[in-house]
């Protein structure tokens, strides 16, 4: 995170533990106050210039972000990532996708 996006983001702070006490409301505590931020500076203002956001504009965002659309960001972006079987060792890949022996 940058020093601007950093300083933004303790300015903006009570917005943000509003919003996640929203969402611990409805039982999503596994979504933290640093996804719902990266998820609004990479998807929401991904072609914004977050300086030039008014506060108000920056805190509407906030506000309107629902737990599913975080959670399906993070999807997203894990099946865009490459490695997806970085856990598994050769052996184990091999029984994964080798053939089955019957």
């Amino acid at each position: 995170m940058s020093m601007q996006h950093e300083q933004l983001f303790e300015k903006i702070r009570p917005a943000i533990d509003s919003k996640m006490e929203e969402f611990k409301h409805y039982q999503y505590d596994a979504i933290t106050a640093e996804e719902l931020w990266r998820y609004c500076v990479e998807k929401k203002w991904r072609k914004k210039n977050i300086e030039q956001l008014r506060l108000y504009e920056i805190i509407a965002t906030i506000f309107a972000v629902s737990p599913s659309d975080i959670v399906s960001f993070n999807q997203v972006e894990f099946l865009q990532s490459n490695d997806w079987f970085t856990e598994l060792n050769t052996e184990e890949l091999k029984m994964l996708l080798g053939p089955v022996k019957t």
